[in-house]
């Protein structure tokens, strides 16, 4: 017994140095950005060519940051990107809230019909030039149309929800339906009150995956006032456009990245709770 004891405890000291040590190799490429971008360039390079391990700033700065934050550009993306964000996510969960609430209804024949289209979705991808096309005729070509509706909808999230919905007992359902409560009624007073650790995890994947978007952002819209920050950043980056002078070096690249992931970064540990009771149970009910 004792040395069974002494096993299990071998083993999960073994098993927290592991974690520890994966957690540092995951975190180190975020704090090394972060390290870049409040370095001088010249110390930077230097300690770079000697091959040096980075772990602190090579002569602190915040000029580079300083210098992008006074560009106007940045700050019309940003509040792009904010809006884009924000009525994205609201959209998308909408249509994934109530999609989900309607395959979880027991009795309906055609719920596994329709349960099947959804999944099939997950696999059955339309590609790049279809969704292309389609976009362009239905006339939403530099519209912000263009990247809220074609990519409002997640079949992964809605199983989610889905599953979440389900587990909600039937007999608060049918209590609602006996006391006169609509669907309507019920999916507010009910299943959205009750699914909250679920609803907040599916609005942070579609928060995500909206801040982070670049790539149809700049093929759909077509416009520089339209561009979203990600686009702003990949084409300073990339030295285009009228301010790419100020925006050379790792340095100052690595700043510009520092200032669009930062809100993420802030808004996560507030949500994080929800995030991980939301994927667990959602996904195991």
């Amino acid at each position: 017994m004792k040395k069974r004891l002494n096993l299990d405890n071998i083993l999960g000291v073994v098993n927290n140095v592991l974690l520890v040590i994966l957690s540092l190799v995951m975190l180190y490429p975020i704090l090394y950005i972060f390290i870049t971008a409040v370095s001088n360039p010249v110390t930077f390079t230097n300690a770079v060519n000697k091959g040096k391990f980075l772990i602190v700033p090579q002569g602190f700065t915040m000029d580079y940051i300083v210098e992008h934050l006074k560009n106007k550009d940045i700050w019309r993306a940003y509040g792009n990107t904010v809006l884009y964000t924000v009525l994205g996510t609201a959209i998308s969960l909408f249509l994934s809230i109530t999609c989900a609430y309607v395959l979880s209804r027991k009795g309906l024949k055609v719920i596994k019909v329709m349960t099947i289209v959804v999944v099939l979705t997950m696999w059955l991808k339309p590609g790049m030039i279809a969704t292309y096309t389609n976009i362009q005729s239905l006339g939403m070509m530099g519209n912000i149309l263009g990247i809220m509706l074609p990519f409002a909808f997640s079949a992964y999230n809605v199983i989610l929800l889905r599953t979440y919905f389900a587990a909600i007992p039937q007999d608060i359902d049918e209590s609602a339906q006996i006391d006169g409560a609509s669907h309507f009624r019920m999916l507010t007073s009910i299943y959205i009150p009750a699914s909250v650790p679920a609803i907040t995890t599916v609005g942070l994947f579609y928060a995500i995956d909206r801040w982070n978007g670049y790539f149809w952002a700049e093929i759909v819209l077509q416009k520089d006032k339209l561009y979203p920050l990600q686009v702003l950043v990949k084409k300073m980056l990339q030295n285009t456009g009228d301010s790419g002078n100020l925006f050379a070096g790792t340095v100052s690249a690595f700043a510009l990245i520092i200032i669009a992931i930062v809100p993420i970064m802030i808004v996560f540990p507030f949500i994080q709770k929800y995030f991980k009771k939301g994927v667990m149970v959602g996904s195991v009910k």
